[in-house]
């Protein structure tokens, strides 16, 4: 378990590292956000095999992700989470899932259009 965290961690930090030092890493990561976090991913992946520690990797690290993802897109929207919500956009407060979003290169714009699309698709139903 401890494994896990560590290389996911090393991977992590090696890419935000990359990212804000090699022009190319930016580009890309700028132009595809979403494959940059794949990257990430089965970097991340490819290592733990190497160490036979595969499932250590996704339910140790990736299943506690989706879980925390799944809980923030199905919260209730109430008055304050509203208000906390542009505090965020006017920069006055940073979450710890926005610094990550940040440092993976994930823009608020592209997770509102899902956000957009989801709630649509809720009210509609």
């Amino acid at each position: 378990m401890f494994m896990g965290m560590a290389v996911v961690s090393l991977v992590f930090l090696g890419s935000v590292w990359a990212g804000e030092n090699k022009a190319m890493v930016k580009d890309f990561k700028r132009q595809n956000p979403t494959l940059f976090v794949m990257a990430v991913m089965v970097a991340s992946y490819f290592l733990m095999s190497l160490f036979d520690g595969v499932m250590v990797f996704i339910f140790g690290i990736t299943f506690p992700l989706l879980l925390i993802f799944a809980h923030a897109s199905f919260r209730l929207r109430n008055m304050k989470n509203k208000l906390e919500n542009k505090m965020e956009g006017a920069g006055l407060k940073k979450s710890p899932i926005g610094i990550l979003l940040d440092a993976l290169g994930q823009q608020e714009e592209s997770l509102q259009k899902i956000q957009e699309f989801l709630e649509g698709k809720l009210k509609e139903g």
